[in-house]
């Protein structure tokens, strides 16, 4: 039976194909009449690609957007969805986005539950803040191919981030992965990582650290973001780690590590750079597990809990001892020098 004008039709190509039968529709005409066709698929059997024909005229979809990859599709989703984001979120956006390495290159037609279930379970970021980063791009993504008539479905519904798949590691490093990192100093980023963990800073706040309140002459650092204990505390150098300080700082830089005159180092791609070197040498930690690696050793070693909480701005929980209790440059050096 003759199919409706404007409805496609299936055409054998003839044998020694593996797929012989071709799926072809109508997309337009020529000034003279003459139809303009498409071909959308090509399947082993005569039925299946009869039943193809059939989805297609059922859910017309656009064959143009279908052939692109997702990253294509990345690109120009996330220039509407990102335009009102601030520029930190963009940030944390496209780091989710380079995770998703594995299907950039892959056409958005053939990506289903399965391929993005498993960047997910494969990520080596566990965080729940990065795992979830990642499935907005993949709704980014799958919202504006569906919008677009690029495909039918929304895969990125049915992905799944467990409490189990995003649990927070604070495991500390041990003392042979801190050797290592010592064998290895001359890497940037393990200096970076022993920097973190001889002196409990968070990552950004190490990086947006200012030359100004580094006081090499005293032996300490003031810096620190997040919490009102946090800002601007009084953090000993380490004398293991005064070497790296006094050869990271030049006081025509505005900060400790900066990222030309008047920036510093960006904290999504820093934190990735220190993953991924580690990762070489057989270290799997994230940054934030130094600040808690310089915890462990304090304790460890014999540290009073109030100087600890200092260097690290943490509340004491005890309003007196937050209000009245003062602790000297001198007791907090003594404090971290405990570290070996």
């Amino acid at each position: 039976m003759k199919n409706p004008n404007g409805y496609g039709n299936v055409v054998n190509l003839g044998k020694g194909r593996r797929k012989p039968f071709a799926v072809r529709i109508t997309v337009g005409y020529t000034d003279e009449g003459k139809e303009i066709r498409k071909y959308i698929g090509y399947y082993p059997k005569r039925q299946d690609a009869l039943l193809a024909l059939a989805e297609y005229n059922k859910r017309p979809y656009n064959i143009d957007g279908r052939n692109k990859t997702f990253a294509e599709v990345y690109a120009m989703a996330s220039k509407m969805a990102f335009r009102e984001a601030s520029p930190q979120k963009i940030a944390s956006y496209s780091a989710a986005f380079k995770k998703c390495e594995a299907l950039h290159n892959v056409k958005i037609s053939r990506i289903k539950t399965a391929e993005l279930q498993d960047v997910i379970d494969s990520c080596p970021v566990r965080s729940k803040s990065t795992l979830n980063n990642i499935k907005i791009v993949f709704h980014t993504v799958f919202k504006y191919a569906v919008q677009n008539d690029f495909i039918q479905k929304d895969y990125s519904e049915y992905v799944v981030i467990t409490d189990a798949a995003a649990k927070k590691n604070k495991n500390a490093f041990s003392d042979e992965e801190i050797q290592i990192l010592w064998q290895n100093s001359d890497n940037f980023y393990c200096r970076l990582t022993l920097i973190l963990i001889y002196t409990g800073f968070r990552i950004n706040e190490l990086l947006t650290l200012r030359t100004e309140n580094i006081n090499l002459g005293e032996d300490y650092m003031s810096g620190g973001l997040k919490t009102k204990s946090g800002k601007n505390r009084i953090v000993p150098i380490h004398p293991r780690i005064r070497p790296f300080i006094e050869e990271q700082y030049n006081k025509n830089k505005l900060y400790l590590f900066p990222y030309g005159d008047d920036d510093h180092l960006k904290y999504s791609s820093t934190k990735d750079s220190i993953i991924k070197e580690l990762a070489a040498l057989n270290i799997f930690h994230t940054p934030h597990e130094c600040r808690h690696t310089t915890a462990s050793l304090l304790y460890r070693y014999g540290a009073k809990d109030l100087p600890i909480k200092r260097i690290l701005g943490h509340t004491t929980g005890d309003l007196t001892k937050d209000v009245y209790t003062h602790l000297t440059l001198a007791d907090l050096k003594q404090t971290l020098s405990l570290i070996p």
